[in-house]
């Protein structure tokens, strides 16, 4: 993420945006991620993996993380139907 300082967030990818925004909220102590659709931040993602990738790299700065998403996208997060419960 060292090589985006410098840049504006216009000329930024959604990968790149979605990593900054993150590590702008690990920097508080105990940090505790509230994820509204993080999907549609990256909206050409497939799945999210990268999503639950970059937020294990900042796992020792997070102390609670949760998504919040639309049950229709529980297969993106590789949630099986009977883990709603």
């Amino acid at each position: 993420m060292a090589a985006i300082a410098q840049k504006r967030y216009s000329a930024l990818t959604p990968e790149e945006r979605f990593g900054a925004m993150l590590l702008r909220a690990a920097m508080v102590r105990n940090a505790v991620l509230v994820l509204d659709r993080p999907l549609s931040l990256v909206p050409h993602l497939r799945d999210a993996r990268y999503i639950i990738e970059v937020i294990g790299k900042l796992d020792d700065l997070i102390a609670e993380a949760h998504v919040f998403d639309y049950s229709w996208q529980k297969e993106r997060y590789g949630v099986a139907d009977d883990a709603e419960n």
